[in-house]
């Protein structure tokens, strides 16, 4: 068995501008996760931003999953979700064996 092992360096899509490591979990990121925290007027923390970025992606799941935790039951944090990829991308022109073809779909 071979067993082949490349570092990020050698890597042909290696690209030490966008790549990082995760400030909280410390693995490696691209582009994973970005998360901002704006406290305003009523809070005790007014004016005060927290700005993580970029994040693993495990980090923002588990940050939505403790959202849907709090939220009122019967409401959803798909409710204030907006998938970019469908607004930036005319998959109109895309058949659906384009798209399963390019795992956009199962």
């Amino acid at each position: 068995m071979l067993t082949l092992c490349m570092t990020k360096e050698k890597d042909p899509f290696h690209d030490e501008e966008i790549d990082s490591v995760c400030p909280i979990t410390n693995k490696q990121v691209i582009d994973d996760c970005h998360i901002k925290i704006e406290f305003g007027y009523g809070s005790d923390l007014d004016m005060t931003t927290y700005s993580f970025s970029p994040v693993h992606d495990e980090v923002g799941k588990k940050v939505l999953d403790y959202i849907q935790l709090l939220m009122p039951k019967g409401h959803s944090i798909d409710e204030f979700g907006n998938n970019m990829m469908d607004e930036d991308f005319d998959w109109g022109e895309w058949s659906e064996e384009d798209k399963r073809n390019h795992g956009l779909i199962d």
